[in-house]
């Protein structure tokens, strides 16, 4: 270590990644070395952290998929309350899926960008807020107006959690997973009409959700932990760049002054472009399968 002036020593700029090397850092020799495990690759976790957040994930899953069929079994009580079909209730499965389609599109790319937890724990609170809102509501207009946001809320974590466990397993590890979380889907939605067809006052059936969804809320903003590892990277980065600067405040300095970055902070698209991309591309994709499928069924009359 050399007592070296600021301004006579260039900060050299280093990519950082999972792999990278940290070189000791200044600072006097009795400081603890800096702890670094928050900032691991999720790939690195021991099998008991991944294994608590999948089962984690996949249990959000369930309780976003059970909202799914518990709406059907209290259409009937809903219709006889406000003096409308029951057709028209059926409608509030509609709004749902329309929240459950647009949402999608627009925290995907949150997700990749501020990562997974902020997301998930921002659509949680939506969730939950528009569950009590469906217990609550006077007004057939209300439950439609709130089963869509139950949707946007729900989307989330039926989306995203696939994201998670390809944060957590390399892709030849991701069997099983995926099956868990495929599995998850499929138990949910059944569960739902099996629970709320149980109550006799369709008011419950909102109620015993907004409790399911305020205790997932609650656990996934104390015990969840960032999984996306370009996140983690950045957040690693900038860790080690604050403590060289303080580290130089103090009269501190290395022989090479270093500064880190990260190459996916640099190649990321504009949030703009990322929404434009993933609002289009579905729509273009359906088009174009369309298409061939006309083509297809085209050249086969003609055999």
């Amino acid at each position: 270590m050399v007592s070296l002036p600021v301004h006579q020593s260039s900060i050299t700029y280093l990519y950082l990644t999972f792999d990278t090397y940290i070189p000791s850092l200044p600072g006097p020799e009795t400081e603890p070395p800096l702890y670094l495990a928050p900032y691991a690759s999720p790939f690195e976790w021991s099998k008991t952290r991944k294994g608590f957040t999948l089962w984690l994930s996949c249990i959000a899953h369930i309780i976003t998929s059970y909202a799914v069929g518990s709406y059907s079994p209290s259409t009937r009580a809903m219709a006889e309350e406000w003096h409308v079909s029951e057709v028209n209730i059926l409608l509030g499965i509609t709004t749902y899926c329309i929240g459950f389609a647009i949402a999608p599109m627009v925290f995907a790319p949150l997700s990749e960008i501020n990562g997974r937890y902020p997301v998930l724990l921002g659509a949680g609170v939506v969730f939950v807020s528009s569950q009590f809102c469906c217990a609550t509501t006077g007004s057939y207009f209300g439950i439609l107006f709130w089963r869509f946001w139950t949707g946007v809320g729900s989307s989330v974590f039926s989306t995203v959690v696939g994201g998670v466990v390809s944060d957590l397993y390399q892709e030849e590890d991701r069997s099983a997973p995926m099956a868990l979380f495929a599995g998850a889907s499929t138990f949910g939605m059944g569960l739902g009409p099996l629970i709320s067809g149980l109550f006799t006052n369709w008011r419950w059936a909102f109620w015993i959700q907004f409790i399911m969804c305020g205790l997932l809320v609650a656990v996934f903003a104390v015990f969840f932990k960032e999984t996306r590892g370009s996140i983690l990277l950045s957040r690693k980065a900038q860790f080690l760049n604050r403590h060289y600067e303080d580290c130089e405040q103090a009269g501190y300095f290395a022989r090479v002054r270093i500064r880190w970055k990260v190459q996916t902070d640099e190649d990321r698209q504009s949030m703009a472009k990322m929404l434009r991309i993933s609002i289009c591309r579905p729509f273009r994709k359906s088009c174009t399968f369309c298409h061939s499928i006309a083509d297809i069924s085209t050249r086969s009359s003609l055999y």
